[in-house]
């Protein structure tokens, strides 16, 4: 069974975000409940990669409190963690902003077994 990290993030490529990664994710909501959740994410290091970097389209959700980079002609993506929304045609990330208290590496996907099968795949 994967663990759960706390107190770190997952390691990146240069010019890249992390891999995709479980996160456990709270928030205090009204009548100071605690609510928790489990949302697939991405971690951006600081000034790591810019918007021009990432084949995946971030156009829409540039603000103006990102940094513009001279050099790459393009927008740091802010340091931080975000969801990934893949269930449309186009990939997106939107910024997560309850707490992130761990992460763990995705665990494999489901395949179904030989005898699923009735003994033939």
């Amino acid at each position: 069974m994967a663990q759960w990290n706390k107190n770190t993030v997952p390691k990146c490529e240069n010019k890249k975000c992390s891999d995709e990664v479980l996160v456990t994710v709270e928030r205090i909501g009204y009548g100071g409940k605690l609510y928790r959740r489990v949302i697939k994410a991405v971690y951006f290091p600081y000034h790591h990669c810019t918007v021009d970097d990432m084949t995946l389209s971030m156009d829409y959700g540039i603000t103006d409190d990102w940094e513009y980079s001279k050099e790459d002609n393009s927008y740091w993506i802010p340091q931080g963690w975000y969801e990934v929304c893949d269930y449309f045609e186009d990939h997106s990330y939107s910024q997560i902003t309850d707490c992130v208290k761990a992460w763990m590496k995705l665990p494999k996907p489901y395949e179904p077994t030989l005898k699923e099968f009735g003994g033939r795949k």
